[in-house]
């Protein structure tokens, strides 16, 4: 098998699965999310991170450059994340043939290039796939540097670092697995490669830290949805990670037989990379602050599928992609259905019915303004100038440094005289209902209603939006 196959083979695997109908499904909430930050200004990007998501403000500053350079559509905003994880697929293979040969690679790289995990967060405006392809990578020279201590792999393997924490600070948890490959290293082959790998590790705090700082203390703003993590979400994280279940327990359970091949340190000090993060997630969890989100460990996924090559190589070479190609069909479902939709909540139907029906002079209520919902923010990514006139708007997004606007407080005054006055309801989340053409309206927002009639009526995937009109 030539060297160039092995991992050449799972990028094209991957780079096709990834960009396959990337552009059908629309931005989701978060995806929304980053297009509305990274269209503003520098400053104001930073002044939303003094106030929620610091943690990603230099995800949302690259994205705005990249806005700049290539536009806002959906697939333009994702082709970073395509590429990412294109490449990690390449960086998987070469993890996989460097400890267990070419063929481990080559399956691991392809195993990888088929999981619902990777088109799902290849298809993400948002940093994962960025990160996922830094952890990778990072381990990648780790393992060479502890292996030829050179000053170029170091600086490779600080950069690395740097550029995963940059993309989504909790990768930075794959440290932890770092320190048992270094302290392995230092037991094979004495104390210097530790030194190098704490200067490493601290050139890249230098760098993550002073763009990062001010999110450390938010996650009350930034993660008020979550509870605490009970032991079944413990258990089910690797169905999570994974998108489908049964890839969640397959594919560790292949990476399970990798310990029990020649090179078993190397599997040990790679499942250490894994669980490690998983434990300190969790940990953090019950004693901190509600944190335990499976999207955030999507970095483990990579690493888990280098170690399912390793255990493949039991078979013969047809029958292990056999292996491959069976669990690519055991996701299909999932890849099928995250091609329709990323969510629940269609924006762009909702967005195309207020397009089509509107008339001058009309306004628009969005309710609720105040949830993650981001039922304005979807209607300016998809109408722009075209919307109606937002009545209920006292001071916009931009203005509050945040992801929400301020509404006024008095309906009567801001609802005026508008004679037609769309209603854009988003469903509830928590607790989950539908939204009606009033019930996620305010009182005074109601009283008002009251005087007009329901003239139309829409429902959409995730939305109710209705127009009420007055008679004079």
């Amino acid at each position: 098998m030539r060297t160039q196959l092995c991992w050449v083979l799972p990028a094209l695997a991957a780079g096709f699965a990834v960009s396959y109908q990337a552009a059908r499904p629309g931005p989701w909430r978060d995806e929304i999310a980053s297009w509305s930050v990274a269209t503003r200004t520098v400053d104001q990007i930073f002044a939303l991170g003094r106030n929620i998501d610091g943690v990603l403000v230099p995800y949302y500053l690259f994205l705005h450059y990249w806005i700049g350079w290539f536009g806002d559509s959906a697939i333009a905003m994702r082709v970073p994340s395509i590429i990412a994880m294109t490449g990690t697929a390449a960086v998987v293979a070469l993890l996989g043939r460097r400890w267990w040969g070419n063929t481990a690679g080559l399956l691991g790289g392809l195993l990888f290039a088929v999981m619902p995990a990777v088109s799902r967060y290849g298809q993400e405006i948002r940093g994962y796939a960025l990160a996922t392809l830094f952890v990778a990578l990072a381990t990648l020279l780790l393992a060479i540097a502890l292996d030829r201590s050179r000053w170029w792999t170091w600086t490779g393997y600080g950069l690395c670092v740097a550029l995963a924490g940059l993309s989504h600070l909790l990768s930075l948890m794959v440290l932890a697995g770092h320190v048992v490959m270094v302290l392995a290293a230092i037991w094979r082959s004495g104390r210097w490669r530790a030194l190098w790998w704490v200067l490493a590790v601290a050139g890249a705090a230098g760098v993550v830290l002073p763009l990062t700082r001010n999110g450390l203390g938010q996650q009350s703003n930034q993660l008020n949805w979550l509870e605490t993590a009970t032991p079944r979400a413990l258990a089910d994280v690797a169905g999570s990670v994974f998108v489908a279940p049964i890839l969640g327990g397959a594919v560790p359970g292949l990476a399970i037989a990798a310990l029990r091949r020649k090179h078993a340190t190397p599997a040990a000090v790679l499942w250490a990379a894994v669980l490690l993060p998983v434990g300190l997630l969790y940990a953090y969890d019950q004693l901190v602050a509600p944190i335990f989100v499976s999207r955030y460990l999507l970095f483990a996924v990579p690493l888990l599928c280098a170690l399912a090559g390793a255990g493949l190589i039991a078979l013969r070479l047809p029958l292990a992609l056999a292996a491959v190609v069976a669990l690519g069909a055991i996701g299909l479902p999932s890849q099928q259905g995250m091609r329709r939709a990323h969510s629940s909540f269609d924006f762009a139907s909702a967005a195309d019915v207020i397009l089509d029906n509107q008339a001058p002079g009309d306004g628009i209520i969005y309710a609720p303004r105040d949830g993650w919902q981001a039922t304005d923010l979807g209607v300016d990514y998809y109408l722009r100038d075209r919307a109606p006139r937002d009545l209920m708007l006292a001071s916009d997004e931009v203005t509050n440094a945040s992801l929400w606007a301020t509404e006024c407080a008095d309906a009567v005054k801001c609802l005026g005289d508008t004679k037609r006055i769309w209603v854009m309801a988003a469903d509830n989340i928590d607790p989950v209902f539908r939204a009606t053409a009033t019930n996620q309206l305010t009182y005074g927002e109601k009283a008002v209603l009251k005087d007009y009639d329901q003239l139309a009526f829409w429902r959409v995937s995730g939305f109710t939006v209705t127009l009420f009109v007055r008679e004079d």
